[in-house]
């Protein structure tokens, strides 16, 4: 969750400066992809079957005159990939502080009602923003980011009965944030009932004359 809170933090502010010097020259966008391809060695573990590529010249064609649409394209996009990252990252926490309790069950959905039947009613703000990141995250991976039967579904858990068939999502950069504080809030509860149950537990007696001097 840090990596990923450190990669919101640096690509907002690195699509803050491509911005205010409209991406600068768009004609080099080529010799970018080929530098960026530098920065992080490819170590899979294995040897790919599939061959490795560059940039033809000419490849891409980009005016510095569409830096508003790439933009507006770019920024929409970072955004959702890093909110499916998000989701995925508290779909697989979330199995893991569950583990410590019971078996977790295999889908989001049914491991956050598990954990709204076990929290203080007050934080159901926190588990409903995880029910809503479910149906969101769902929408955008299997539904060309429009809202289905599935998704409102998904929100009635979370007593949300606005939401519309077929609406197109969009994700900022602020909803990031939000449903990071809903995980982080969850996370917590989950490690105070970990410790209530590990204090309920009755402690082993030691004889005497097993003990240490």
């Amino acid at each position: 969750m840090k990596a990923w809170s450190q990669t919101v933090y640096g690509v907002a502010h690195a699509l803050h400066i491509a911005r205010s010097i409209n991406f600068g020259n768009l004609a080099t966008v080529e010799e970018s992809l080929s530098q960026a391809e530098q920065w992080c060695k490819s170590n899979l573990g294995f040897e790919s079957n599939l061959p490795a590529l560059s940039f033809k010249k000419n490849s891409i064609n980009l005016q510095n005159s569409d830096h508003d649409e790439i933009f507006a394209n770019l920024s929409s996009n970072v955004t959702k990939v890093l909110f499916i990252g998000l989701a995925t990252l508290i779909d697989e926490s979330l199995t893991h502080l569950i583990s410590k309790h019971s078996s977790p069950p295999n889908t989001l959905t049914p491991k956050i009602q598990w954990i709204e039947s076990r929290i203080p009613a007050k934080y159901s703000w926190a588990s409903n923003g995880l029910f809503e990141l479910c149906a969101l995250r769902n929408a955008l991976v299997h539904n060309a980011g429009r809202h289905n039967q599935s998704s409102i579904d998904i929100l009635s858990l979370a007593g949300i009965t606005t939401a519309t068939n077929n609406h197109l999502i969009t994700i900022s950069f602020g909803d990031l944030f939000r449903y990071r504080r809903a995980f982080r809030t969850i996370c917590g509860e989950l490690l105070k009932l970990r410790k209530k149950s590990e204090d309920s537990k009755p402690q082993q007696h030691v004889p005497r004359s097993e003990k240490k001097e």
